[in-house]
């Protein structure tokens, strides 16, 4: 986009025809206001143009807002938060019922580990799940002697709502939560376009817009015709003095 369109910022560029309707509203309107922008050089030609560029802004209607996300980032956030309000009461409930029945399995499995928040509560799940399974399936060999009772505790967990289905309910979570996302798609062309062509009639808008502006505040002097044009705020009343 050429530099004289990067002069205003899209905020003021998108104020502009409101602006611009008022101050030619005003002029069409109020005699007085026509003849003070007339002695300033105002002719018809030039009120013509306002409102010429005035419509080409309408014509060029703001391109829709592209959803800045996508379905694999909005998963992966779902699936963190759920992890994460799950990993603080069933870690205490889960964690209170081994301790009782199957205190070394306890040890093991909630060594340095702690419900947590984001994505520590997602990898504290994942650690969880991974220890359990390793119980139950008695992978370590620094637990051989205690894979009987290792089963048992893992099996006890399941009787009081952790089954091999929640289990993998959880560990599906755990991957979604770690998935990589996609990117957002690029903007189509003609998207760009319709944006170029509505900043190019913003910009010529915005400059008609500041002459005309610029010629007012210096030759009106009258504050209510200021405000009609929108080129002055109305005064706060002042608060009473305090008695």
């Amino acid at each position: 986009m050429a530099d004289i369109e990067k002069k205003y910022s899209d905020e003021v560029l998108e104020e502009t025809p409101a602006r611009a309707s008022k101050l030619l509203n005003a002029i069409g309107a109020v005699p007085e206001i026509r003849t003070l922008m007339g002695q300033g050089g105002m002719t018809d030609a030039d009120i013509a143009e306002g409102g010429k560029l005035l419509l080409a802004c309408w014509g060029h209607l703001p391109t829709p807002e592209r959803e800045q996300d996508t379905e694999a980032a909005k998963r992966q956030r779902a699936a963190t938060a759920e992890l994460d309000q799950w990993d603080e009461p069933n870690f205490t409930r889960y964690g209170a019922t081994l301790r009782r029945h199957y205190p070394s399995a306890w040890e093991y499995v909630f060594h340095e580990l702690s419900a947590s928040t984001g994505s520590e509560a997602v990898a504290g799940v994942a650690m969880f799940l991974k220890r359990l399974k390793a119980l139950e399936e008695g992978s370590d060999p620094a637990r051989k002697e205690s894979k009987k009772e290792d089963k048992k505790a893992v099996a006890l967990l399941g009787d009081r709502g952790l089954p091999p289905e929640e289990r993998k309910r959880l560990s599906d979570l755990v991957d979604v939560a770690l998935e990589p996302t996609s990117t957002l798609d690029p903007e189509p062309e003609h998207d760009k376009k319709r944006k170029a062509e509505r900043v190019k009639a913003l910009v010529a808008l915005k400059d008609w817009y500041e002459e005309w502006a610029a010629t007012a505040r210096a030759l009106i002097k009258k504050r209510a015709y200021l405000i009609r044009m929108g080129l002055a705020n109305r005064k706060k009343p002042k608060k009473p003095e305090p008695k």
